[in-house]
């Protein structure tokens, strides 16, 4: 398994794999969370953030994302700036 951190909006799991490959993002959305129309805003928020940023992010990372309660009302900004911090939280820093 690899490494959770929980914030706010969304809990995610990070695991360092093969440092030769990009990073790679996972979403999990179960129906629990709302209507389809709900759960695929998530989703497409979560994947937008990923690829703005993912120029920023150590190679060789496997993200999975969950969302919490609290993110049905969440925007953009806000997600991207947590999931941000929780993935530099977590990430060995290389000098």
């Amino acid at each position: 398994m690899g490494k959770s951190r929980v914030g706010r909006f969304t809990a995610v799991v990070i695991r360092l794999q093969s440092a030769l490959r990009p990073p790679r993002l996972g979403i999990t959305v179960t129906r629990r969370y709302g209507k389809s129309h709900l759960r695929n805003r998530f989703k497409r928020l979560v994947r937008e953030v990923f690829r703005i940023h993912s120029q920023e992010l150590p190679q060789g990372l496997d993200i999975i994302v969950k969302p919490r309660a609290h993110a049905l009302r969440v925007t953009f900004p806000e997600l991207a700036r947590e999931l941000l911090e929780l993935i530099a939280c977590e990430t060995p820093h290389t000098p």
